[in-house]
C-alpha cells in the first residue's frame, strides 16, 4: 500500500483512483444491489399484500420503491463494467439503460419524496383537508405526474448517452455539460 501512496515524478495519484474504481466500486455496488433488491422487493410485496386500505402516502411509497428497484437492477452491469477494467462489452441499449436508470431514479426519487413531504405537510398544517389528501385519487395523480415528469427529464439521456471507443476499449460517455459543449463545438 505504501507504493500506491508514494508520489513519483510520473505518477499523479491515478493509481489510487484506478484501484478505487476496480475494487471499491464493484464491492460497493454489489452490496447496494443485494440490500436494495431485498429491501425494495420486500417493501413492494408488503405494500401490495398486507397494507390496506390504500392511501396516497402508500401509493407514493410503492412508486418510490419501484424507481429504486429500477436503479438497483442496473447495478450488476456497473459491477461488471468496473471489475472488467472499465470496458463496456454489453450492447448499446444496456449502456443507455444503465445511465437512464440512474438518472430516472435520481429525479423520480426526488419528486416522489417531494410529493410525500407536501402530502405530510397538508396533513399536519391543514388537518381539515387531511382526509381529502389521503384519498387514492390524489396519490395516483401525484405519482402519474412524477412518472411523466421524470420520464420527460430523462428521455433525452437515451439519445445523448452512448458508449465511446478509446484506447481499444469501450467506455461510458461522460454526461456533463462541459463534455457535451465540447462535442457541439
Amino acid at each position: 500500500m505504501a507504493t500506491i501512496c508514494n508520489k513519483t515524478e510520473d505518477s499523479n495519484y491515478t493509481d489510487v483512483d484506478q484501484l478505487m474504481r476496480h475494487y471499491f466500486l464493484p464491492a460497493s455496488y454489489t452490496a447496494i444491489f443485494i440490500v436494495g433488491l431485498v429491501g425494495n422487493v420486500t417493501s413492494i410485496c408488503i405494500y401490495l399484500t398486507k397494507l390496506r386500505p390504500w392511501k396516497s402516502s402508500s401509493i407514493i411509497m410503492v412508486n418510490l420503491a419501484l424507481t429504486d428497484l429500477l436503479y438497483v437492477l442496473s447495478m450488476p452491469f456497473l459491477v461488471y463494467y468496473y471489475s472488467s477494467g472499465e470496458s463496456w462489452t454489453l450492447s448499446d441499449f444496456m449502456c443507455r439503460y444503465v445511465r437512464f436508470g440512474f438518472h430516472f431514479n435520481l429525479y423520480g426519487s426526488i419528486l416522489f419524496l417531494t410529493c410525500f413531504a407536501v402530502f405530510r405537510y397538508v396533513v399536519v398544517a391543514k388537518p381539515l383537508r387531511a382526509a381529502q389528501v389521503e384519498q387514492k385519487f390524489w396519490g395516483i395523480c401525484a405519482c402519474s405526474a412524477v412518472w411523466i415528469i421524470a420520464a420527460a427529464e430523462t428521455t433525452p439521456i437515451m439519445v445523448i448517452i452512448s458508449p465511446v471507443k478509446s484506447d481499444n476499449k469501450t467506455h461510458f460517455r461522460p454526461l456533463s455539460i462541459r463534455f457535451l459543449w465540447l462535442e457541439v463545438l
